[in-house]
């Protein structure tokens, strides 16, 4: 699979009435009435898998938020840009490690006192590529 590229996202795992885990589709999500903007908005992140080993998770920046704001936020180092209309959220390495694809989630995480690795493969399913509790599509 090549994995280098923006990946978005098309399902999201979630639970229904009877609290069993399910695939719904970013359409269904975003046209959601019980649901605020803040919860829709993260349908609107990106994934970026660059040759370098990262991957960038980077979000749009809303557009109600006048320029003045942005430019005060940068400066202050609450948020850093990726190019001029979109936020770098966050960076995590990924590799190939014996055919697979791993990517570094930066979970802190003891069993038993033991700590755990925060390396988690990246796996193909239905044609999308699964990283945590989304589906995510090559742009």
């Amino acid at each position: 699979m090549d994995i280098i590229g923006k990946w978005s996202i098309q399902e999201v795992l979630r639970f229904n009435d009877n609290f069993e885990r399910i695939w719904v589709d970013r359409e269904t999500i975003l046209s959601d009435d019980t649901l605020n903007d803040s919860e829709k908005q993260v349908l609107h992140m990106e994934m970026i898998f660059t040759e370098d080993g990262k991957i960038k998770t980077v979000m749009p920046l809303p557009e109600s938020i006048p320029q003045e704001e942005i430019d005060e936020a940068i400066a202050s180092g609450e948020i850093s840009l990726y190019d001029e209309k979109t936020m770098l959220l966050e960076e995590h390495p990924w590799k190939r490690e014996n055919g697979k694809i791993m990517y570094d989630t930066g979970a802190k995480i003891e069993l038993f006192g033991e700590p755990v690795s925060s390396w988690e493969e990246l796996k193909e399913e239905d044609g999308l590529l699964r990283m945590m509790t989304f589906r995510l599509k090559k742009v």
